[in-house]
C-alpha cells in the first residue's frame, strides 16, 4: 500500500521512484569545491598591496590628529587674551554712567545743561560739529597697566574732589552745575586711556601682562619657564594673525618661527627639571606633548 511504485491503473504515480536521476550541475566532491591555487608570486604582491594600504590609512590618521603647533587649542587663558578686532569697536561717546539722558532745561546764567541727551551736543563740541553719540559702555581695559581700583579713583572720586576744591577757591561755583562738567572730563580721559582707542603694541603689552599674572608662581615672578612660555604664546598668536593677513611679510614670518622654537625649547627645559609643571602647562596653554617633543617644520 505503501509502496513507492504503487499506483492506481489509469492514474499517473503520485511518488517519485528512489532512483534519483543524475545531475551534472550541483555535486559535493571537495576537488570541485576548492579555490584554484594561487602561486607565491600573487599571494606577496596581495600581502604587499595590503600593507601599503594600512600604512596609508596610518599616515592618515596620525596627519588628522597632528596638532596645531602654534596656536594649539583652544582654553580658558586664550579665551582670556583680548583679540586686535578691539580696535574696531571704540567706545562711543562721553557720558558718566549715572547721568540721566533726558535733556533739562538749560540754566540762565551759564547755558550749560546739568544733564545730556543722546541727541545734544556735548561741551566740548562746538555746534556746528556733529553732537556726539551717548555711551555708557565700559572699556574692555586701560592702557599703561591701569588697573580696576586706580580707575576708580580716577574717574569717579576725582571728580568730586575737584568739585570741593573748586567750590573753596570760589563762592561762584555750583555743585549742581561744576560737577557734571568734571565728570565729563574725567569721563574723556577714560575714554583715551581705554584700550579701544589703543593701538596693537597696547593691547599686546596687556595681554602680556595678564599672562604674567596667570602664570606667575610668586609676586613679581617674570623668568620662569611657565611666564616665558605664555609671553611667547601671546606674541606667537599676535604673529600669527599678523602673517595671515600679510603673506609677503617674510620679516614677520622668520620671526614667528624663531618664537614657536625658542617656546619648544623652554617648554623641554621645563620637562626635564619638573614634568609634573610641565604637563599643567601645556594643558593650561592648550598644546600638546606632540608640537613640544616633536620636531616642528613650519
Amino acid at each position: 500500500m505503501f509502496g513507492l511504485r504503487t499506483a492506481l491503473p489509469g492514474t499517473r504515480s503520485l511518488v517519485a521512484s528512489t532512483k534519483a536521476a543524475p545531475c551534472s550541475s550541483f555535486h559535493t566532491s571537495a576537488s570541485a569545491l576548492a579555490r584554484p591555487r594561487r602561486s607565491r608570486k600573487d599571494i606577496v604582491i596581495q600581502v604587499r598591496k595590503n600593507n601599503i594600504q594600512k600604512q596609508e590609512k596610518k599616515r592618515l590618521e596620525f596627519e588628522g590628529s597632528t596638532p596645531d603647533y602654534i596656536i594649539g587649542k583652544d582654553t580658558d587663558f586664550t579665551r582670556s587674551l583680548l583679540k586686535q578686532s578691539i580696535l574696531q569697536t571704540p567706545l562711543a561717546a562721553i557720558k558718566p554712567a549715572d547721568a540721566p539722558t533726558s535733556t533739562s532745561e538749560s540754566d540762565s546764567t551759564s547755558g550749560l545743561r546739568s544733564s545730556f541727551s543722546p541727541l545734544s551736543p556735548s561741551i566740548f563740541s562746538s555746534s556746528s560739529r556733529t553732537p556726539l553719540v551717548v555711551s555708557t559702555s565700559k572699556p574692555s581695559g586701560y592702557q599703561h597697566f591701569l588697573n580696576e581700583a586706580e580707575a576708580d579713583l580716577i574717574f569717579e572720586k576725582v571728580p568730586e574732589v575737584q568739585v570741593q576744591e573748586l567750590m573753596l577757591q570760589s563762592a561762584l561755583v555750583s555743585e549742581k552745575l561744576q560737577l557734571p562738567i568734571e565728570r565729563q572730563k574725567a569721563e574723556l580721559v577714560r575714554r583715551i586711556t581705554a584700550l579701544e582707542n589703543g593701538n596693537a603694541k597696547q593691547i599686546t603689552l596687556e595681554n602680556i601682562r595678564r599672562a604674567r599674572e596667570a602664570f606667575q608662581r610668586e609676586e613679581g615672578d617674570t623668568g620662569s619657564p611657565e611666564v616665558q612660555a605664555a609671553i611667547m604664546t601671546v606674541r606667537i598668536l599676535n604673529l600669527n594673525n599678523h602673517v595671515l593677513n600679510n603673506k609677503k611679510d617674510k620679516h614677520n614670518y622668520r620671526r614667528l618661527r624663531m618664537l614657536v622654537h625658542q617656546r619648544q625649547t623652554v617648554l623641554k627645559y621645563l620637562k626635564k627639571t619638573d614634568p609634573e609643571r610641565y604637563h599643567s602647562c601645556l594643558n593650561r596653554l592648550g598644546l600638546e606633548p606632540r608640537s613640544i617633543e616633536d620636531e616642528i617644520v613650519i
